[in-house]
């Protein structure tokens, strides 16, 4: 028989197993192999040897409740000692669900070792039984579907309120739905101060943004003056470019170069400068304020409401055997009378595999309804329903089909109408034909009555699936992965949870807030603890050994046994239990570092790809033919004279003239002719090459002969190739026939060439296709930027589950902080560096090789538009967005509601979605900064945020009063997010539009009274900064009051969170009293907000997935 030793190293249970051979061994085997464990172990205390495996945590010494381990055995001497093998593997590559030790071979596993978390997690080992397995499966688990029961539970999981007895009517409904318009003082008696706070900042923020666009009224007006004097047409500025900031630069340049500018002209936009700066501040003063608030709501919500967590502390570092017993008499010594004590285990493997039945059990519950109705149209005798095929024939009618025209046709039946279901019922109910033709027949018939829209395999018109013998055999197979199933969970519970933490619950507030305490001053002790008089050696290496060299009795140091070594604790106060994530406990906090940098590099990777589709769709985009402003290059243009070279307003389709002379530079393919490689004659939409050296080329009778020869080489049919036109060394003739094509083409519009007048549909085709490419390509780069946001969002709420945070609140965090990165990047810094044109950074790919080296006007007309469309977009979209969960899941249930087979199903139908915050949040602040990043030159971005917030607010409360689950305790840490970013965003904004407002296209004072920064124009010559010359903009009084603001924001912010961060560290050593009343008066009393418990059994999201009946393994294990 195998001889189990069982040992106990630190605060696990460690166990050796061997068999005995047939001739026996010496002592020196078994205090060999003694000597081996404690060498590599030297904390290891040897408990005793027996014939009886151990299981599980390591059980207390007879007599000794507390878990005290007994005296040393005395040495075995016996010549019947088993003899061990020679190898012995290291317990710590072994993980806690290694199956146990065999007879024949010696092994030292740990029972009870925790999962070592990794980067990608590590596939556990399925345990085998150690002893028969104590439940049973549900033989039959069907119930028929029941709708009253079913909106019974779903009203039970919406925020309803219970109605007074003289309200409740025939319908029986204890509860009714809270009104839309709930004030936040009556929100605060119901949720949390997360919930309370979400709707107050969206209340503020509308307020703000209201305001804001009214103080933006300024730039409006500025921008309506501007194009107004200056006569800007629309290819200059276009669409919504033409409110924004771009338009004033246009104006000033004119002006400059007219040296037409006067100091109301640059009091004028130093207002716009000045409002802008005032708009920040009201923001930085509104975040002041919510950040007083939190305060505030927080107090008023915990003084309204009594949650267990007021009570209660969680630990970390117990021993993976600690028992409820123990840690109540270590803290009921310490700090006073413990209500209860909730151990957190390591339970992921028996919840995965708890879902893995419930989908079993699911699968068997379609296979009864299967069973059952087979048996009804079989007329077979089912329990409890003797006249079961009666109940089968709705939505039949007198009609045709397959079965009965064969019948017709081989003249077993008349060609008359007739009850063809009750026919088809008679044959499958008759038992003298074989079972496989029953079931045919039955299969025919349920094809006729299935219910349109049935779905998976209840719309089966396989015979199979009507015959109950075979259905039973199916039923047999699935029985036993459910065995199998069960047998894995109770395998997983004989082998024992280790404890991951624990939940302690005091009786009194009191008590708990003199728990903290003392824990801070078991910390401040520690730190003044010296061990300088000791000798290198002997000190003690970390705060566990001072702890224990100090020999006094700590609240930090917990002994599970008497001769275990103590581990030191981590006592913190505790989170609400609906935060808690019992799958990921597990989990170790010192690794999470590597989680959050694999989710970075996926984020990152995903942009990244994002960055390639767009940066191809915009290259393609400028790989099309080059254009200009018509208006310059017309009749008597300063650099190109189009009707001087090629006049073709004077041709038709019966005369060409010069549409054939322009005609060879369009269709040439030897020289390349795009937006790039007409780059160098065209800056910001203006053609700035000379050449009127062609005027006259083919229209002046000294050219004639010149002419003629380029006509016929170059005319259709003959094979001259391309010689570089008329200027060889050069494509600017080429460039410029583009630009005039363009414009002629452009000019006759789409219409003319749709009808085909005058020979426009062939001569302008290349033009129009090109038009056409143009919006798809840009179609396509918004369009990614739209999807891609989408996806990202969904991509975080993935990336912040993969990590497995302990609580909801650092996932929700997660979610919402990666949210903000992702769209803030996707949306604010790609594209402003995709349009910048840094010389130095050229070579990133797809990035800082745009065409705007600075922020002029026509980079408001290139940027501005798209990133104002995209902006407007989300603000519609976004809301929607979180409102699609509710419209499919009424969607879901209006159509399915009727076809449901099963009150399994049906009560997953009538399942509310839940309101997440995260996704609010991350969606929020992510608006609110990249539309405040640009918003000093593009203030239509505040008319979108108005518009994103109202309808936040109207959307939100109504799914969360009458559609969306109850939230659980949400915290205001996502407020705090939001409270901690807003400077951030304020800092850019000043950051943008110091670059913004500094250039030298607005009108500006000089600081100090100098001018020689001061205008674009300077002696009639265009004057440009240099791209580095950041002091070229502080010397303007434009750059500078910006400029200003974002250094008091930014040296506001890093004192505010410094002082911030000390006092956190300050106040982990204290908690708060509330003057609660003693648990279980509250509990007694029905006065306690949330859970009773912290019991994985008594949460409603895991309630589900254990027995709480205590009648199997996993709840005996978990008490």
């Amino acid at each position: 028989a195998p001889v189990y030793v069982r040992c106990h190293r630190a605060s696990a249970a460690w166990r050796v197993s061997g068999g005995a051979d047939s001739t026996g061994t010496t002592a020196m085997a078994f205090r060999k192999l003694v000597r081996k464990l404690t060498k590599q172990e030297p904390a290891v205390a040897f408990l005793d040897v027996s014939s009886e495996p151990t299981v599980g945590n390591l059980p207390p010494a007879p007599g000794d409740a507390a878990g005290g381990l007994p005296p040393a055995p005395k040495p075995v001497t016996s010549s019947k000692t088993p003899s061990f093998a020679s190898s012995v593997d290291d317990a710590r590559d072994v993980t806690d669900h290694q199956l146990p030790a065999s007879p024949d071979k010696t092994q030292l596993t740990p029972s009870n070792s925790r999962k070592r978390s990794s980067l990608f997690g590590k596939k556990k080992q399925t345990p085998s039984l150690i002893s028969p397995r104590m439940s049973n499966i549900k033989q039959s688990v069907y119930e028929p579907p029941n709708l009253q029961l079913a909106l019974r539970r779903m009203r039970h999981l919406q925020p309803h309120e219970k109605k007074p007895a003289s309200e409740i009517g025939a319908d029986k409904k204890t509860t009714k739905k809270l009104p839309l318009a709930i004030p936040v003082d009556e929100m605060m008696n119901r949720f949390s101060d997360g919930i309370v706070f979400w709707f107050v900042v969206l209340r503020d923020y509308l307020y703000a943004f209201l305001l804001l666009t009214v103080l933006s009224g300024g730039l409006f007006h500025a921008a309506r003056v501007a194009n107004s004097e200056n006569g800007t047409d629309w290819d200059q500025l276009s669409g919504l470019a033409r409110a924004t900031f771009g338009a004033v630069l246009f104006w000033g340049n004119a002006k400059s170069e007219n040296e037409t500018v006067t100091n109301g002209d640059r009091d004028a936009v130093l207002a716009v400068v000045v409002l802008d700066a005032a708009q920040m501040f009201l923001l930085l003063g509104l975040t002041v304020y919510h950040y007083q608030l939190k305060k505030k709501v927080n107090d008023a919500v915990d003084v309204n409401t009594i949650t267990i967590d007021d009570y209660a502390v969680e630990v970390r570092g117990l021993p993976e055997n600690a028992t409820e017993l123990s840690v109540k008499n270590h803290f009921e010594k310490h700090a006073g009378a413990v209500h209860e004590v909730c151990l957190g285990r390591d339970v992921t493997r028996v919840i995965e595999l708890r879902k893995k039945a419930l989908q079993l059990e699911a699968n068997h519950d379609l296979l009864e309804y299967m069973l059952r109705r087979a048996q009804r149209l079989l007329g077979e005798h089912i329990e409890n329903e003797p006249n079961g095929p009666e109940k089968w024939k709705r939505l039949w009618h007198l009609a045709f089909d397959k079965v009965k025209k064969d019948l017709v046709k081989t003249g077993v039946l008349p060609g008359l109408a007739i009850d063809f279901y009750a026919l088809v019922l008679e044959v499958a109910k008759d038992q003298s034909l074989s079972m496989a033709d029953r079931s045919e027949c039955a299969a025919r018939a349920a094809k006729r009555g299935m219910k349109k829209g049935t779905v998976g395999v209840a719309k089966s018109s396989d015979p199979d699936d009507y015959n109950p013998e075979k259905i039973k055999l199916k039923m047999a197979d699935l029985n036993v992965l459910r065995e199998q199933n069960a047998d894995a969970v109770a395998a997983c519970a004989q082998q024992g949870f280790p404890v991951v933490c624990a939940w302690v619950s005091f009786v009194e507030e009191q008590t708990c807030v003199d728990c903290i305490t003392k824990v801070a001053e078991s910390k401040d002790r520690l730190k003044n603890l010296s061990f300088d008089l000791l000798p290198k050696a002997e000190k003690p290496k970390d705060a566990r050994a001072k702890m224990i060299a100090s020999g006094k009795d700590d609240i930090l140091l917990f002994t599970e046994a008497a001769l275990a070594p103590p581990t030191k604790l981590r006592v913190t106060t505790a989170k609400p239990p609906s935060d808690v994530l019992w799958e990921n406990l597990h989990f170790r906090e010192k690794t999470m570092w590597k989680r959050k940098t694999r989710s970075a590099a996926i984020i990152a990777l995903v942009l990244l790809i994002s960055l390639a589709v767009i940066g191809a769709a915009m290259a393609a985009n400028n790989s099309l033919s080059p254009f200009a402003q018509c208006a310059d290059i017309g009749v008597g243009g300063e650099f190109l004279d189009c009707p001087a070279v090629w006049d073709l307003g004077s041709t038709s389709e019966a005369s060409p003239g010069a549409r054939t002379d322009i005609k060879p530079f369009i269709t040439q393919t030897s020289v390349s002719v795009d937006v790039f490689a007409c780059k160098g004659h065209i800056t910001f939409d203006e053609w700035r090459a000379d050449v009127g050296d062609l005027s006259g080329f083919f229209t002046a009778t000294e050219n004639a002969t010149a002419a003629a020869d380029f006509r016929l080489a170059y005319t259709a049919g003959t094979a001259t190739a391309w010689a570089g036109g008329l200027v060889t060394n050069s494509n600017v003739d080429e460039c410029a026939a583009h630009v005039c094509y363009t414009c002629y083409c452009k000019g006759k519009g789409f219409g003319a060439y749709y009808e085909s007048k005058d020979g426009l549909q062939d001569f302008c085709k290349q033009y129009w296709d090109n038009q056409t490419l143009g919006v798809v390509y840009l179609t396509l780069a918004v369009s990614v930027s739209m999807i891609m946001n989408l996806i990202l969002k969904e991509l975080c709420n993935f990336l912040a589950m993969w990590e497995h945070p302990h609580s909801l609140t650092k996932k929700e965090l997660a979610i919402a902080s990666y949210m903000i990165v992702a769209l803030v990047v996707n949306m604010a810094f790609l594209p402003l560096f995709m349009a910048a044109q840094i010389q130095k950074l050229s070579g990133v790919p797809f990035l800082f090789k745009g065409g705007h080296p600075d922020m002029t006007g026509y980079w408001y007309t290139d940027f501005s538009n798209k990133f104002a469309q995209i902006v407007i977009l989300n603000a519609g979209s976004f809301p929607f967005t979180l409102l699609t969960p509710v419209v499919l899941w009424r969607i879901n249930v209006w159509l399915n509601t009727p076809k449901v087979k099963s009150q399994r199903e049906l009560n997953e139908l009538m399942t509310p979605p839940p309101f997440l915050l995260s996704e609010r949040y991350g969606q929020f602040i992510a608006q609110v900064v990249y539309s405040l990043i640009f918003s000093a030159g593009i203030p239509l971005v505040h008319v979108a945020m108005v518009v994103f917030i109202v309808m936040s607010i109207a959307i939100d409360r109504v799914m969360l009063v009458r559609y969306c689950a109850n939230p659980p305790r949400y915290s205001a840490k996502l407020a705090a997010l939001l409270i901690h970013v807003m400077p951030v965003a304020v800092a850019l904004h000043f950051a943008v539009a110091t670059w913004a407002f500094g250039t030298r296209d607005a009108p500006s004072y000089m600081v100090g009274g100098g001018a020689d920064f001061t205008e674009a124009w300077v002696g009639g010559v265009r004057v440009e900064d240099d791209q580095y010359d950041i002091g070229a903009r502080l010397g303007r009084m434009n750059g500078l009051v910006p400029f200003v603001g974002f250094v008091v924001t930014s040296s506001l912010f890093l004192v505010t969170e410094i002082t911030l961060f000390l006092q956190k560290r300050y106040a982990t050593k204290s908690m708060d009293l509330e003057g609660c009343p003693p648990l279980p008066m509250v509990i007694k009393q029905g006065r306690l907000t949330g859970m009773e418990s912290y019991k994985i059994t008594a949460n409603p999201d895991y309630k589900h997935l254990f027995d709480t009946d205590g009648n199997d393994e996993v709840a005996q294990a978990l008490m």
